[in-house]
């Protein structure tokens, strides 16, 4: 239960930020090496962030990661599909509520993001791009 309302609490507190504008520099998308899509149009990744996505073509199941608070990697991400952080992070609740969504994975750095999309092959997740990526970790670019 605890585990619940940390993360609607960290859902709320995100929903108060505002939106950086589409293309913004300093971020980058991220997943595991073993998700070979090189790219993602913006209505699959909004079909990936928001539930409508639930497995990747290498069968891995799609887990968001996401940092809470006001954090620019998540404006940054709402910013890609045309979301407010609180239209976003709305979404995301309502779909983890209906259960068409995993839990996000609550992260708190951009090293977090690329440890977790380093050791889950179904990872989706936000991180600076000066931030060091491992063999395990690449760029997927948004179309």
């Amino acid at each position: 239960m605890k585990t619940r309302v940390f993360f609607i609490g960290a859902v709320l507190a995100l929903a108060n930020g505002v939106t950086a504008p589409a293309g913004a520099g300093g971020f980058v998308v991220v997943v595991n090496r073993d998700n070979a899509q090189p790219t993602l149009t913006r209505s699959q990744l909004k079909r990936a962030v928001t539930g409508g996505l639930k497995q990747w073509p290498n069968g891995a199941v799609v887990q968001l990661g996401i940092i809470p608070g006001d954090a620019p990697d998540t404006q940054y991400l709402g910013s890609l599909l045309d979301l407010s952080t609180r239209e976003l992070l709305s979404r995301i609740q309502e779909a983890v509520f209906k259960g068409e969504l995993r839990r996000p994975t609550v992260l708190h750095s951009s090293a977090e993001c690329v440890a977790f999309a380093r050791g889950n092959a179904g990872a989706i997740c936000v991180t600076s791009d000066s931030e060091p990526l491992p063999p395990e970790v690449h760029t997927v670019a948004i179309q």
